[in-house]
């Protein structure tokens, strides 16, 4: 079983970035924090000895509807613990940095979040879509999609 980052640990984090929010009485506590401060805080994670939060497990969005959160999940080796840094961003306009620079292998990740949710990364590489065609409209996983036409399904007649 996992171990996440102690009370202790995010007062260091705190301290170093002080607008970052988190609730510590939650057993797996999230640590908020702003797009403009999202890289500095994952650089920190990772290269800090106190850290070493060095592998990006995965990255996700989710839809709430009137905001859109980015969440970063990740893991150190060393101190075998993990944390979750989510960063809430605007419903109209979705747009968060890249952390392609921090780490690299992130890339595809970002790609399928911008193609099903329709969120920008700032800076990415190669942001297009991976999973749907150029010219598909939308993006299927946002709560407020709605499909043009119902996808078309062969029914089969017995006897066929």
């Amino acid at each position: 079983m996992k171990n996440y980052a102690s009370s202790e640990k995010l007062a260091i984090i705190k301290e170093a970035f002080p607008d970052i929010t988190y609730d510590e009485a939650e057993r797996q506590p999230a640590v908020f924090v702003s797009g403009e401060s999202l890289k500095a805080l994952l650089t920190f994670l990772r290269d800090d000895n106190g850290m070493m939060y060095g592998r990006l497990e995965n990255v996700t969005s989710v839809d709430w509807k009137t905001h859109f959160e980015m969440v970063y999940n990740l893991f150190s080796w060393e101190k075998y613990e993990a944390i979750t840094v989510k960063v809430k961003l605007n419903h109209d306009k979705p747009v968060v940095p890249s952390v392609t620079s921090v780490f690299p292998g992130v890339e595809f990740e970002e790609r399928e979040v911008f193609d099903l949710m329709g969120i920008e990364f700032t800076d990415h590489p190669d942001l297009r879509r991976i999973l749907l065609a150029e010219d598909f409209e939308g993006h299927p996983l946002r709560k407020d999609y709605k499909q043009i036409m119902p996808p078309r399904v062969r029914h089969l007649v017995k006897g066929e």
